[in-house]
């Protein structure tokens, strides 16, 4: 399963890798720039602060990232990833370190950065055997005292897991994605907000909770957006 999930996901980053523009996606956006009454992003602290895009794909939040002073770091899950993205961003000039690496096993020391993001990719895990517990873990790990951590996760509601089978734990294995990459694939899903905090609580607090809803053109794509800070140890 791991091979094919990179193999999938490669293949499909190399389709698109001759597009010169990457854009950021909304929520990003909206929750590293907007102003909202529940949440309370200091913008101040993102000058020459350092942020992990956590399973960044095609790079499309690094722009903004740097747009915002932030110093750029990414980890994917394959060399070829890791390679497609340093190309384009070389050719954008924009400078980025990318390492490989998985949610469950970060390469950056302890305490390295002051945020993290993770953008439609928290929630995978390698198997029905491994703990969303161990990714969280992992975060937190990486991040400094204080530092935030920016994600979404996936509503049961979401297109992706139409049919998904059901498995213990808050598990559920896609066998229908219309992209058809992440078959076979497990999510950890959330029920709803009170669910998140529970399982966060041991190693984040403040927490600023959101959702999207929305219809594209027939895909019906719902998830929770999550920031919070890591515990003072």
């Amino acid at each position: 399963m791991k091979k094919s999930i990179e193999n999938a996901y490669t293949d499909y980053y190399s389709s698109r890798s001759a597009f010169k523009h990457v854009y950021p996606v909304e929520f990003v956006v909206r929750t590293f720039l907007g102003t909202y009454p529940n949440l309370a992003m200091d913008r101040s602290r993102y000058l020459d602060g350092r942020v992990l895009d956590l399973g960044y794909g095609d790079g499309r939040n690094f722009p903004l990232l740097r747009n915002l002073g932030l110093k750029v770091h990414g980890v994917e899950i394959s060399d070829s990833i890791q390679d497609l993205a340093l190309a384009k961003f070389d050719t954008l000039g924009i400078p980025v370190e990318l390492r490989v690496g998985r949610n469950d096993s970060i390469p950056f020391e302890d305490g390295y950065f002051n945020y993290v993001l993770a953008c439609h990719s928290l929630y995978y895990v390698a198997s029905a055997c491994d703990s969303f517990d161990k990714t969280l873990s992992e975060v937190a790990r990486v991040l400094s005292s204080g530092g935030v951590l920016v994600a979404s996760l996936p509503k049961p509601s979401t297109y992706v897991l139409a049919g998904a089978r059901k498995i213990p734990g808050g598990y559920m294995e896609i066998i229908n994605d219309p992209l058809g990459l992440r078959n076979g694939t497990i999510f950890r899903v959330f029920e709803d907000k009170e669910e998140i905090v529970s399982c966060f609580s041991k190693y984040f607090e403040n927490f600023s909770l959101g959702a999207c809803d929305d219809e594209y053109f027939g895909i019906q794509q719902n998830v929770w957006i999550v920031v919070c800070t890591k515990k003072n140890e």
